[in-house]
C-alpha cells in the first residue's frame, strides 16, 4: 500500500526546511509545502469527549484542544525520527521540541534540537517575555561548537520570532488525527493525575495519516508500508495528552521507519524561569 501524502504537522515542515538536511537522507528532495494551519473548529461538544467507547470525536478533540490550552500554562513537546540504511550504514535524523507556555508570568520558552545523518546538530533556545524575545542557538559540527546570541523587539521582521505555542501541535495535525486515522477506542488511563480515553490504531486504518511531507515524498516514490501503528490519549476537555505514530516501509530496498511522538503535559501548572544566558542575548 502506498503511503499517502495527505495532511502534515506545519510544526515538522518548519523544522525540517530549516535543517536542510532531510533530504539528503533518503536521496531525493521533499516536497514544497502544505496545507494552511490555521484551519477553523467545526463544531462539537462543548464538554468535550469525555472518556469512554463513544468513538474519536475529532471536533470535539480539536476544539477543545484549542479552547482548553488557549487559557491554560502548560507544556507540549514533539520527538521525531527518520532513520533507514544509506550506503551500507544506518542513518538517522532527530528532531526534539518542547515549548512551555506560562500564562500568570507572561512567559514563554522553546527548546528545539536537531540532530542530522552526519551529527551535526542545532540547539536553539527561545524565550519570550515582557516584550521582548531573546534567543541562543548552539551549532556542533565535529569537535567545533558556535554560540550565537540575538534578541528583537515588536514588530517582529527578522529572523528572531517569539515562541509560537502552537509550533509543535497545530490545527492541522488534529484534523488529520480524526480524517485520516480509523482509530478503535481501548480503555482509559492516567496522565498527569487526569483520566483520558486511549485511543489506538494499526496497520491501513493509519496509513493515510502521513506525519511529514518530506518522508511522504520519498517513500511514495517508490516503497511501500509494511506496518504502521499509532496511538492518542485523550482527556476530558479534548486536549490530546499523547499521539504515538511509527510507520516502517520500504523504498528502493532499504527499509525507512518514522516515528514520531507528541505530548500536552503540566497543564495549568507550567512555570518559566528565566534562562541563565539572558544577558548575553540583550548585549
Amino acid at each position: 500500500m502506498l503511503l499517502e501524502r495527505r495532511h502534515l504537522s506545519l510544526a515538522l515542515v518548519v523544522l525540517l526546511t530549516a535543517s536542510a538536511g532531510c533530504a539528503g537522507l533518503l536521496g531525493s528532495e521533499p516536497g514544497a509545502s502544505g496545507p494552511d494551519a490555521n484551519g477553523t473548529a467545526t463544531p462539537g461538544d462543548a464538554n468535550g469527549p469525555a472518556p469512554g467507547s463513544s468513538g474519536f470525536d475529532a471536533a470535539a478533540v480539536e476544539r477543545g484542544h484549542f479552547e482548553t490550552l488557549s487559557d491554560s500554562s502548560f507544556t507540549t513537546s514533539l520527538s521525531f525520527q527518520l532513520s533507514t540504511v544509506r550506503d551500507g550504514e544506518n542513518r538517522s535524523v532527530f528532531i526534539n521540541r518542547t515549548v512551555a507556555i506560562d500564562r500568570e508570568n507572561e512567559r514563554a520558552l522553546a527548546d528545539g534540537e536537531l540532530v542530522q545523518a552526519n551529527g551535526d546538530a542545532l540547539a536553539t533556545t527561545t524565550y519570550t517575555a515582557e516584550g521582548t524575545t531573546a534567543e541562543r542557538r548552539v551549532l556542533t559540527r565535529g569537535d567545533d561548537t558556535m554560540t550565537d546570541y540575538r534578541s528583537a523587539t515588536p514588530p517582529y521582521g527578522g529572523q528572531v520570532q517569539p515562541v509560537n505555542e502552537s509550533s509543535v501541535v497545530d490545527r492541522s495535525l488534529l484534523q488529520s488525527l480524526g480524517s485520516d486515522i480509523n482509530w478503535t477506542y481501548t480503555g482509559t488511563e492516567t496522565v498527569d493525575g487526569d483520566s483520558v480515553s486511549r485511543f489506538e490504531a494499526t496497520g491501513s486504518n493509519v496509513t493515510g495519516f502521513a506525519a511529514d511531507d518530506a518522508v511522504s515524498t520519498n517513500v511514495s516514490a517508490n516503497g511501500t508500508t509494511d506496518s504502521a501503528s499509532a496511538t492518542v490519549l485523550v482527556d476530558e476537555d479534548g486536549v490530546v495528552r499523547s499521539f504515538q505514530y511509527r510507520v516502517t516501509a520500504e523504498r528502493d530496498g532499504r527499509p525507512v521507519t518514522v516515528t514520531l511522538s507528541l505530548s500536552v503535559s503540566n497543564v495549568d501548572d507550567t512555570t518559566v524561569g528565566e534562562p541563565d544566558w539572558l544577558s548575553e542575548a540583550a548585549n
